[in-house]
């Protein structure tokens, strides 16, 4: 008997092969390298239609008073406390065609403020704790350990001090003292040459620093926090999403410097904005040789606004090269470097790169479930259908799980890295902060976020309905995730949400059996898709601006012997698809479908009176809704019309 839904044994090892020899030879790759792969840490590589945070660098957003235009949302969250987002659109192209299905509108918000900061604290658990570098390249005493938890601290205060920067109005100066960046009471200590570090300190030397760079490292440093960047909307103060706070910490810092520690810091007073602090970020990379770490650091706080907490790595530094970058004679707060050994120019470009672009950066971090959504978006494959995803998943775990039994994490992150470059320093970002293990378990359960403006943005394809449409495989069938497309882009009721499963049904459905929105569109020339094509800001006034855009194992030996899959994750993929795709009922030619085992759900009564066919299969018991039952009408109306007139 054939099984409607189960794939054929053949199928079944075709793509769980497929995916075994893919998979286990990225870690067969990885494991024979003694560091990242050269380019590895470049997150500019996923830049491709993000907007700019907030429109940066336009003026549209601003009214005449400098009070920012933009539509806000205010949530209120299960703790008494509030965030806020700004509202915005994206547009969609449906088809080249000239029927009456037109753009796609999808609203979308970005997070623009919290109330709380998020808490890290150290790990000695062996998660980065001693730092690859780059292959090929030379361990050097001071990359034989980490510092990346200082890094991402010098990088959460730079985010936000641009974060407010961005919304503070060329001509608004201290005229709006309410959006700010502030020194708090709390600062890191200071070494005492005289005594001993105790246990539960964290030695820095820092160099020969500046006043105003030793009061910054003692306020982003501090064991409270010693900083805030803020703005007041609708009468509430909002912290930037990249707050950060050590307070639940174990450790705490002490600085040191090479010139006589100051006592007092009265002539620093402000903080120093982006820029500046970049240059101190920069310097500090030099001495200890961690520009290979920065860009890692800054992935990791990328993903800090979709976190409630980080775990960073225990910092661990070894003796700073005290060698001082040269002063540039034409400014007085950049620096040119005298980079040795070779390579270091190299990541003195790569920061300064990394902090031009980052207001598209935020644009991403801030994007709810954008973060979660791409580093899922590994282990999808948009040509596995929804009944074959066991198959193709099983055999990544079994790749990926003894790296993570062994806390492999540099091969681990390789391994992910290889099979997505350019999120690959996401991924490690995610590692340090601790988000990956909750990516890697959902994804172990068949959990594979969306966030469709966000695979736009980054030229990912993150589920099924984005793909192009296929030609009809005959004039009286349509494939089934054509007939889902088309349910979408006419906006069916039922239909009107991207569907949560990824995966594409597979199959054929008979003309007759689909909507009438679908059989009005089967045939358009072209087909109908779902392409992007731009963002644009909401306004408080109705109207809206766009969005400026930027443009160790080895292979597996599969013998003969037959494989076992488990099927838990392909069920839910296609009870999943199926659900949504029949949100409206099923034609009585898929009743082996509907009637399966992977359809009926788990608490169904099998011994009860009531028959599960009753509702499923008789379009009569559906209840639409009166718009649809108008439509109907007029779609049977307009064929006895046609009928007629032959």
């Amino acid at each position: 008997m054939v099984d409607e839904l189960r794939p054929s044994f053949s199928d079944v090892q075709r793509v769980y092969t497929q995916s075994s020899q893919k998979w286990s030879s990225h870690a067969r790759d990885s494991s024979l390298q003694n560091g990242f792969p050269p380019n590895y840490f470049s997150l500019r590589n996923m830049i491709g239609n993000i907007p700019s945070y907030l429109s940066h660098n336009s003026s549209e957003g601003q009214e005449q008073n400098g009070e920012p235009a933009f539509d806000l949302h205010t949530k209120t969250l299960s703790n008494g406390l509030s965030t806020i987002y700004v509202n915005g659109h994206s547009s969609w192209n449906v088809g080249e065609g000239h029927c009456d299905l037109r753009e796609k509108i999808m609203p979308h918000q970005l997070l623009l403020g919290v109330q709380k900061s998020i808490s890290c604290s150290f790990s000695d658990n062996g998660v980065f704790a001693s730092w690859s570098g780059f292959h090929g390249h030379d361990m050097t005493p001071s990359e034989d350990g980490n510092c990346i938890a200082i890094l991402v601290f010098a990088w959460s205060y730079i985010l936000s001090a641009l974060w407010v920067e961005i919304q503070q109005a060329s001509d608004r100066g201290s005229a709006q003292p309410k959006d700010r960046i502030i020194y708090l009471q709390h600062r890191a200590g200071w070494v005492d040459d005289t005594s001993e570090s105790p246990s539960d300190t964290i030695d820095i030397h820092l160099g020969d620093v500046s006043e105003g760079a030793a009061r910054w490292w003692a306020a982003i440093l501090a064991k409270d926090e010693g900083w805030r960047a803020e703005i007041e909307r609708n009468e509430i103060v909002y912290r930037s999403p990249w707050s950060t706070t050590s307070a639940s910490a174990d450790q705490q810092f002490r600085l040191k410097q090479t010139n006589t520690s100051p006592s007092s810091f009265e002539s620093c007073s402000s903080p120093p904005s982006s820029a500046i602090a970049l240059d101190y970020l920069a310097d500090f990379c030099y001495i200890h040789n961690a520009g290979s770490q920065c860009s890692a650091a800054l992935a990791a706080v990328l993903t800090l606004p979709s976190a409630a907490k980080a775990n960073l790595p225990l910092p661990r530094l070894c003796s700073p090269c005290l060698g001082t970058p040269s002063e540039s004679p034409n400014t007085s707060s950049s620096k040119s470097f005298s980079f040795s050994p070779p390579g270091r120019a190299d990541e003195k470009e790569e920061i300064l790169r990394d902090f031009s672009l980052l207001p598209y950066y935020m644009t991403l971090s801030c994007s709810r479930r954008g973060i979660e959504s791409l580093l899922c978006n590994t282990f999808f494959n948009p040509h596995i259908a929804c009944n074959l995803v066991s198959a193709w998943a099983q055999p990544i775990f079994e790749v990926l799980d003894p790296l993570i039994a062994e806390r492999d994490y540099k091969v681990l992150a390789t391994v992910l890295g290889r099979e997505r470059p350019k999120i690959a320093t996401l991924w490690t970002g995610a590692l340090i902060t601790g988000m990956a293990q909750s990516i890697l378990q959902h994804c172990r359960n068949g959990l594979i976020a969306i966030e469709i403006h966000t695979a736009a943005w980054t030229n990912t394809t993150q589920t099924f309905m984005s793909t192009d449409p296929q030609p009809l495989p005959d004039p009286d069938h349509i494939y089934r995730s054509d007939e889902s497309r088309l349910l979408y882009l006419a906006g069916e009721e039922l239909n009107s949400r991207l569907p949560i499963c990824p995966w594409f049904p597979f199959g054929t459905t008979a003309l007759c059996d689909t909507d009438i929105c679908v059989r009005a569109h089967a045939h358009c020339v072209g087909g109908h898709y779902l392409r992007y094509a731009g963002w644009s800001w909401a306004l408080k006034n109705g109207g809206s601006i766009k969005g400026a855009r930027f443009c160790k194992s080895t292979i597996l030996e599969l013998g003969q012997e037959p494989i076992t899959v488990a099927e838990s994750m392909s069920e839910m993929a296609t009870r999943g698809i199926f659900g949504w795709l029949r949100s409206y009922g099923w034609p009585a030619s898929e009743k082996a479908i509907y009637t399966h085992s992977w359809i009926l759900s788990e608490g169904s009564d099998e011994d009860s009176d009531h028959d599960p066919e009753d509702d499923v299969s008789d379009p009569g018991k559906v209840k639409y809704s009166d718009e649809k039952m108008e439509r109907i009408a007029a779609w049977l109306e307009q064929c006895v019309q046609e009928i007629g007139g032959n």
